[in-house]
């Protein structure tokens, strides 16, 4: 079979995945050489394959799981019976077995002695995915994809795990960013089913195998080893609240949403759904986290919810204007606005201003405090009044720190509160601050990077 044989395979989407012959995955990843290497898996690793009208990805599994055949027929197997455009295309496999002759110490000068080692190479070919993986594209709210592009990146995941869980019984069991590869359009493909389990009629086994991505894995699997379709919803409500906002941490949807507005104010690109779409994919990653696996919901009904439910699953205030023309005001409960929301503070004692913007008809009272004590600053001023529709700036100098290396990294706190109109920054206590004396407060965590 020659190269052109596989760009064959490539182009006709109605071939099925056929044997490969291991010279040919020697020629076009250049004898599995480093400089091919695209990836690495929990089996084996990954490499480029060139084609002269294209590119494959060719998995060379690790020797150690060649001994015994069962992950490369268990994936092999996998990717034999699916087909659907979230989810890595197979080409073609690879079977080779060799007799290798190594010379003993036991024979003469006369006549040697050799021992005749078996050589196992398994392998699994897939269309190449230019974008790479997932992980390499996760990046907080200000920075990185835009909102369109991560919100169809996750009904992608979502449309490929719901093919998987009700057309083929399939349970992924290591959903994560590094197993969604991303095309030229950005479209995700799920991919690695190295540990997939196929659950034939029932919805829930227990395994003592325990093979697992710390992060992403359902609890009931890492204490009793229990596997089920909700195992793989916990796995995507965690890439879910990476994707929407670069962290693992639970979000405060306030600060989340606050981060949205001010980067599609400062683009000018207003998504008209962006803050429903945030608000409902931030619900969901709290739903399909959920401790108890009855009640996280199960793929078909998240996919209903991203294509159909778009309105605000919880009022966090009045609807903004959000199209591609216009500013979105700031929500109801946003006291002042924060410019920058990532303040980037030089070691060498360089001050940087932080302005704080009223758009309201009301007093706002603020104060900004440290969270870190290995770290001091000086805040001037560090609390104050600001007068309906005026700003207020206030310089932010880092002055010095406690461990070394300082850390790349931390924030700063800003609580907001109304206040009655001649109230003054001397007359700002901490029960200023307290929402439950009935006056209206606010919080948001300001970022703080160091930079030389």
């Amino acid at each position: 079979m020659t190269p052109s044989v596989l760009e064959l395979i490539m182009l006709e989407g109605s071939s099925k995945p056929t044997n490969l012959p291991f010279t040919l995955l020697q020629v076009i990843t250049n004898n599995f050489s480093d400089e091919r290497t695209i990836g690495y898996g929990g089996f084996g690793i990954v490499f480029k394959g060139v084609l002269q009208n294209g590119c494959v990805a060719v998995k060379k599994l690790f020797n150690s799981n060649t001994i015994e055949d069962g992950p490369f027929h268990r994936e092999a197997n996998f990717l034999m019976n699916v087909k659907h455009p979230n989810i890595v295309r197979f080409l073609g496999f690879c079977a080779h077995t060799e007799y290798q002759a190594i010379k003993t110490s036991e024979g003469s000068g006369r006549y040697d002695k050799y021992i005749y080692v078996e050589m196992r190479e398994r392998l699994l070919c897939f269309e190449y995915m230019s974008k790479g993986s997932l992980d390499n594209h996760i990046t907080d709210e200000l920075r990185g994809l835009e909102w369109h592009e991560r919100y169809q990146i996750i009904r992608g995941i979502c449309e490929g795990l719901l093919y998987l869980h009700t057309e083929k019984g399939i349970v992924h069991m290591d959903l994560k960013p590094a197993n969604i590869l991303l095309n030229d359009l950005m479209v995700p493909k799920i991919t690695d089913f190295g540990i997939s389990r196929h659950l034939d009629g029932i919805s829930r086994a227990v395994t003592k195998e325990r093979l697992m991505s710390l992060g992403y894995c359902a609890p009931e699997y890492i204490h009793q080893g229990e596997l089920s379709f909700k195992s793989d919803i916990y796995a995507l409500g965690v890439i879910i609240k990476e994707l929407v906002t670069g962290r693992k941490e639970d979000p405060n949807i306030k600060n989340v949403l606050r981060r949205w507005r001010h980067r599609w104010n400062k683009s000018a690109k207003c998504p008209p759904l962006g803050r429903q779409q945030v608000n409902t994919c931030i619900e969901l990653a709290v739903r399909c986290m959920a401790e108890d696996s009855k009640s996280r919901p199960f793929i078909w009904e998240i996919v209903n919810q991203l294509n159909n439910g778009m309105e605000s699953t919880e009022d966090l205030g009045s609807s903004a204007n959000e199209s591609t023309a216009d500013q979105i005001s700031p929500y109801e409960w946003e006291l002042l606005s924060l410019d920058p929301l990532e303040l980037c503070l030089p070691l060498e004692l360089t001050p940087r201003t932080l302005e704080l913007t009223n758009e309201r008809g009301d007093h706002i009272a603020f104060v900004v405090h440290t969270t870190n004590a290995q770290c001091k600053y000086r805040v001037e001023p560090s609390q104050g009044v600001v007068p309906p529709r005026s700003r207020c700036g206030v310089t932010v100098t880092l002055l010095a720190w406690h461990k070394a290396p300082v850390m790349p990294m931390d924030q700063l706190a800003v609580r907001m509160a109304r206040v009655e109109e001649g109230v003054s920054a001397d007359g700002i206590d901490p029960g200023t601050f307290d929402a439950e004396t009935g006056g209206m407060v606010d919080e948001v965590d300001l970022t703080v990077v160091f930079t030389t």
